[in-house]
């Protein structure tokens, strides 16, 4: 008889077979894990490229750091354990992945909180907190223009304000899209200052809206202030805020009181605001399109709005930038901008703010450390906490007091 003996040596890659399946997929959840990081890493910190393609990729892909804190946590500690177990099982190019992805996943989070605290008090607990449900008062329509309604949320304070502000507030979206409810807990949080707060849509792009959308907004303006009685506001106290195109548009309505070229598009008269405010906003149309890091995104939006590039135009992108309206008497302005913005550059908000001073306007130019486009989407975003004290001290000084 004979006996058929298997060596231990033959029995390890049996075994090593029956494993290699779950190995398999372990080591194809790590690379699926750490990959992601690592192109958000080298997004969020790369320099402007010369290339549009590639610098419209890494813009868009760097919009959504700021907003996956908690899963970059995450993903930082899991590419650490990806690592140390690939340096034990002597698997190299795992390591490398994984200990890049968890430098990378941690600077993404330390670095915008460290720049943060460096300039305000701020507080974990409040960046991840949800805003209270914000609501509107009422909304209404203030008007009808090519069989379109424009409407208008309003926010109403508890206790008005001893002047009896109201601010009038215009939302972004590259012009082309957004809704009065975007900025709804931002609403409810100026409406809680004691400010009277109205929300209005506009006609959006296309067809090219540089002159329609700023006529709608003077057109809200002068319904604003003839709804005085009914809202217990002083027609006298109205003010004007937008965040990104909406920025803009505000401050175009603001600063081209009696302009032909932007008349209100219903029947209202026109009269000053009593103050402004641009939240990343575009000042300078034409210097956007030579250094902003969404070459191809601004490129689109603007065509949209104003019918055509920089080079057919022209006219129509000076016009259309608040910095080609300065002049002594305008009203007090605040600008916030991010310094990571990658639509606006940052150099825009303090270029118009700088030639707003020395026109004799009051201007305040706030550079937000490490703040993407649109941080004000969320309410808790170090940006928005370092923003808050900033517009609550600039409605206390121009505003709240009549």
């Amino acid at each position: 008889m004979t006996t058929t003996t298997t060596s231990p040596t033959a029995e390890r890659p049996r075994r090593a077979r029956k494993k290699s399946p779950w190995r398999r997929l372990l080591r194809g959840a790590a690379w699926t894990l750490c990959v992601p990081v690592i192109v958000l890493g080298i997004a969020f910190f790369a320099p402007r490229l010369p290339v549009g393609p590639v610098q419209d990729a890494l813009g868009m892909t760097a919009l959504f750091v700021p907003w996956l804190t908690g899963f970059l946590t995450i993903c930082a500690i899991a590419a650490a354990v990806t690592a140390a177990a690939a340096w034990r099982s002597g698997r190299r190019a795992l390591f490398g992945t994984g200990a890049l992805a968890c430098l990378l996943g941690v600077l993404m989070v330390a670095v915008p909180w460290a720049a943060a605290a460096r300039t305000a008090e701020v507080s974990w607990p409040e960046y991840f907190a949800s805003p209270a449900t914000a609501r509107p008062t009422a909304t209404e329509t203030y008007a009808g223009i090519e069989g379109q309604d424009l409407k208008a949320d309003v926010y109403l304070p508890d206790t008005p304000a001893p002047g009896k502000p109201a601010l009038l507030y215009v939302h972004g979206g590259s012009w082309n899209s957004g809704t009065r409810a975007d900025s709804a807990p931002w609403l409810r949080w100026m409406a809680d200052q004691g400010v009277a707060v109205f929300s209005v849509d506009y006609r959006l792009a296309p067809p090219p809206r540089w002159q329609d959308a700023v006529g709608d907004v003077k057109c809200a303006l002068g319904w604003v202030r003839g709804k005085a009685a009914e809202y217990g506001i002083a027609p006298s106290n109205v003010s004007i805020a937008g965040d990104s195109a909406g920025g803009q548009l505000a401050l175009i309505a603001a600063y081209t009181v009696d302009d032909q070229r932007f008349r209100p598009s219903c029947d209202v008269p026109e009269a000053p605001v009593k103050s402004a405010m641009g939240w990343y906003a575009p000042t300078d149309l034409p210097a956007l399109l030579d250094r902003t890091g969404l070459p191809g995104v601004a490129a689109g939006a603007l065509g949209d709005y104003l019918g055509g590039g920089v080079d057919t135009r022209r006219a129509a992108y000076e016009a259309s930038s608040p910095v080609s309206h300065v002049r002594p008497g305008l009203p007090p302005t605040l600008l916030v901008q991010g310094d990571r913005d990658h639509m606006i550059p940052a150099t825009q908000a303090a270029d118009l703010a700088g030639k707003l001073r020395g026109a004799g306007v009051p201007a305040t130019a706030v550079t937000i450390p490490w703040a993407e486009h649109n941080f004000t989407g969320q309410w808790g975003s170090w940006g928005s906490q370092i923003m808050r004290p900033h517009v609550r001290a600039f409605l206390q000084q121009h505003v709240l007091n009549g």
